[in-house]
This record gives C-alpha cells, sequence and structure tokens, in this order.
C-alpha cells in the first residue's frame, strides 16, 4: 500500500475535523426551525443556506455549482428561496441559524470560550489562504464580512473552507471522467453512502440510478454484484487524492502546528455536533508525522 503524505493526510483529517461544526446549520432542528420562520422547509432550507452567498445567481449557476444534485430538484428548491426573501435575508437568516444550531449543540460555556475565540482565529488565518479561481463557493464564502462573535466566526470560516474544499472536489470528479449519478453510484460502491438515503436525497430516480450502473459496468468500474471493480477502486482513491490535493493551500498557509492545535480545538465540538445530529463520527486521525 503506498503512504500517503503527510499533507494528504493532514487535509483529509481537516475535513472530518471541521465538516461536522458547519452541518450543524443543516441537520440541527433548531436551525431548520429558523429558517421555518419564512416558509423554508428543509430542503429549501439546505439551498438556501449554501446558495446565500451567491446573491442573485442565476438558476444555471445555482445547479452548476450543486453538482450530484438532479436539476429540477435544484430549480424547484431556488424558486422556493428566491420566494422566501432577499439574498441579504437569507445571509442573516443563515447566520440566525447557525447561531441557534451552534448553542443548542454546544451550549453557552463553550461558545463563549477562550478556546473558541483560538479556533476562530486560526480558522480565519486559513480561510484567508482560500483562492477565487475556479471556486465559486468558496470565493462566494470568503468575501463575506466575518462575524464579531467567535462562534460564528469560526462557522463562518469553517463553511469558507468546507465549500472551497468541494469546489475543488467537483473538479476532481469532472476529471474523473464520472458523471453526477455515476459519482454517486460510485460512493455507494465503495461504502461511503447509502442508495436508499443518497439517491432520494439528490433526487435521481430508480431508472437514472439504474443506468449509470451499467454504465459503469460497461466501463468495467462496477461489478455485476453492484462492488467497485480494482479499477472502480483506484478511480474512488484518485478522486479522494486529487481532491486533497487541491485542498492543501489553507493549510500550508497555517502551518502544521496551527493546523494541528486548530483540528485539536474545533474535533470536540465536532464530535458532539456529528454525534448528536448524524448518529455517527468516524474521523480520519489527524496524522503523527
Amino acid at each position: 500500500m503506498t503512504t500517503r503524505p503527510f499533507d494528504l493526510r493532514a487535509a483529509r483529517a481537516m475535513r472530518d475535523g471541521l465538516d461536522p461544526y458547519y452541518a450543524a446549520i443543516v441537520f440541527s432542528p433548531a436551525a431548520v426551525g429558523v429558517f421555518g420562520s419564512l416558509g423554508l422547509d428543509a430542503w429549501s432550507a439546505y439551498f438556501a443556506g449554501r446558495a446565500a452567498p451567491l446573491g442573485a445567481a442565476s438558476e444555471g449557476l445555482v445547479e452548476a455549482v450543486f453538482f450530484h444534485f438532479e436539476p429540477s430538484m435544484v430549480a424547484t428548491n431556488t424558486a422556493k428561496v428566491r420566494a422566501a426573501g432577499t439574498p441579504e435575508e437569507l445571509l442573516a437568516l443563515r447566520l440566525e441559524a447557525a447561531d441557534a444550531a451552534l448553542r443548542d449543540a454546544l451550549g453557552a460555556e463553550a461558545l463563549d470560550s477562550a478556546e473558541m475565540a483560538e479556533a476562530a482565529e486560526l480558522a480565519a488565518v486559513a480561510a484567508a489562504a482560500c483562492t477565487s479561481a475556479g471556486r465559486p463557493l468558496g470565493a462566494a464564502n470568503a468575501a463575506l464580512p466575518l462575524p464579531e462573535a467567535p462562534h460564528l466566526k469560526l462557522w463562518q470560516t469553517v463553511t469558507t473552507l468546507r465549500e472551497w474544499r468541494g469546489d475543488g472536489h467537483n473538479t476532481a470528479l469532472l476529471a474523473s471522467g464520472l458523471d453526477a449519478v455515476e459519482v454517486l453510484v460510485n460512493a455507494v460502491a465503495a461504502g461511503r453512502e447509502r442508495r436508499s438515503s443518497i439517491q432520494p436525497r439528490r433526487g435521481w430516480s430508480d431508472a437514472e440510478w439504474e443506468a449509470a450502473e451499467q454504465r459503469l459496468h460497461d466501463r468495467h468500474l462496477l461489478t455485476e454484484e453492484g462492488g467497485l471493480t480494482l479499477r472502480g477502486r483506484e478511480l474512488r482513491e484518485e478522486i479522494e487524492d486529487l481532491t486533497d490535493r487541491l485542498s492543501l493551500a489553507p493549510w500550508q498557509a497555517l502551518g502544521r502546528e496551527g493546523t494541528h492545535r486548530l483540528h485539536e480545538l474545533a474535533r470536540p465540538w465536532s464530535t458532539v455536533i456529528a454525534e448528536r445530529f448524524l448518529g455517527k463520527y468516524r474521523p480520519e486521525p489527524y496524522p503523527s508525522a
């Protein structure tokens, strides 16, 4: 087995250590309730929260950045979001939702701690290194002013880092030659997702899913039983490694010591959030060398 470089292992560990902190806004009932004040249900709230930094973006642009969602699902929810409020109102609402989610999950003591303030400053240094080229959601988030409250400053910077990495992941997916549905089939076959969960959440029909399975089988990427062939597994790892390589800049800017410290600070909060709202948490450990 080839040993992955330290930087790539650190990049993946930072994804695992930070993403749940962002995801509180998606899965917390308190956050969904805030979006509900504008008449948005859970799915339209998801699109509102992620697309709000794009401003009055065209439907085509929103569809483009939500790579593996079925287009009509994007269009339906984008229409609901536009009817609910202006981009400025939605940006304010998502910070309110993030505040509600984090207070509910972590409590005031954690939010007001010196550790939270330290983590926010470290994450801000990392997020400042996120370049804009080819990174629409990352760049849109990076352009937003940082909140003063440390827990919201951390949430905004973690969101920038998460979306910036996600933009790079989309680049890796496109480079792989997989289309939007094939990407999901590949992830299910790799054990990263369950079809019963991810297919309805992305809006694809059974016919579309099964056609993608057949295409992957025809290209010798999927076995008859629905597992990955050797080449299918290699392609999955190529996607993940390229995503990691494309996400290195923030962690190189922060440095090994600062990156490790941010992981050390944020991981306990992410663990609480993940275990409360996601029911599981299997992060890649931070590399020791």
